[in-house]
């Protein structure tokens, strides 16, 4: 019987020795990542990556045309339709940010981010139109009135 009783003794010691090595683990990784986001050194972060002000202007009108042109393909019934009427609405703006912000020291990187939300938004406008327009026209197809 005394030989159970140390037994239980050492595994009690060994699991208590691994939950303490564990539990300073992770504090010592939450005082690290803590230290590195608010610590002393926080402040010295690096400057925003804003675009200066006619570059962000170009910027700002081509992200309300993407919008726009999102929000209009959406209504088609079908997603090559809502392709192409996205490129339709779309075409008389796009472009005109890249000749504008070829001299911003940021105007490459806000570039590349314009060109990924607007293959996002056409993305989006297709798999809207797909999607959503079955529904659409079936719950259209209640309304009954003068806008019939």
């Amino acid at each position: 019987m005394p030989v159970k009783s140390s037994a239980k003794r050492t595994t009690r010691l060994v699991y208590g020795a691994f939950v303490l090595l564990v539990a300073l683990f992770t504090f010592s990784n939450i005082w690290q990542v803590a230290w590195r986001v608010f610590g002393p050194d926080a402040a010295e972060a690096p400057a925003s990556m804003a675009v200066g002000g006619p570059c962000g202007t170009s910027l700002s009108a081509e992200i309300r045309d993407i919008e726009r042109s999102r929000l209009v393909a959406s209504t088609e019934k079908d997603g090559p339709t809502a392709k192409e009427r996205y490129g339709r609405e779309r075409s008389p703006q796009k472009g005109a940010s890249s000749r504008i912000c070829e001299a911003d020291p940021h105007g490459t990187e806000a570039l590349a981010a314009l060109a990924r939300f607007d293959r996002a938004a056409e993305a989006h406008a297709v798999r809207e139109s797909s999607e959503l327009s079955p529904v659409r026209l079936a719950a259209q197809s209640f309304i009954r009135g003068p806008n019939e």
